[in-house]
């Protein structure tokens, strides 16, 4: 199974999206869709209305947003978090968020309207 991914502006990386391209995925950058420096509720909002599933290096943002998108019975397709520890050793590497992708998707959970730790799924 393959997914259209929208990347925010802390995530837009060219390998990143390479390494997802090569895994079968359609990504769309913020450069591409030329919401560069958008705030982070727009962002949502445009993965939201193109049903792209929306891909953060931010989770502290994207948990409240989601939340508060959930109060309000509003829908999107998903939502993939990164923690950084900033640690070389134990910072999810391109490869690892991949796998990690694969991992979730075959486990059969739901994307639509959830919130996934992708570093939990390595």
């Amino acid at each position: 199974m393959s997914l259209t991914i929208y990347l925010d502006d802390c995530s837009d990386d060219d390998d990143l999206i390479a390494f997802l391209i090569q895994a079968g995925h359609t990504v769309i950058s913020p450069r591409a869709a030329g919401t560069k420096g958008w705030d982070d509720p727009d962002h949502l909002e445009y993965a939201a209305t193109h049903g792209y599933v929306l891909f953060t290096h931010n989770p502290p943002d994207f948990r409240r947003l989601h939340r508060d998108w959930q109060v309000q019975g509003r829908t999107h397709a998903g939502i993939f978090l990164i923690y950084k520890d900033n640690n070389v050793r134990k910072d999810i590497t391109h490869p690892d968020i991949v796998r990690a992708i694969g991992n979730l998707l075959a486990s059969g959970l739901p994307i639509v309207n959830e919130i996934h730790i992708l570093n939990q799924w390595q």
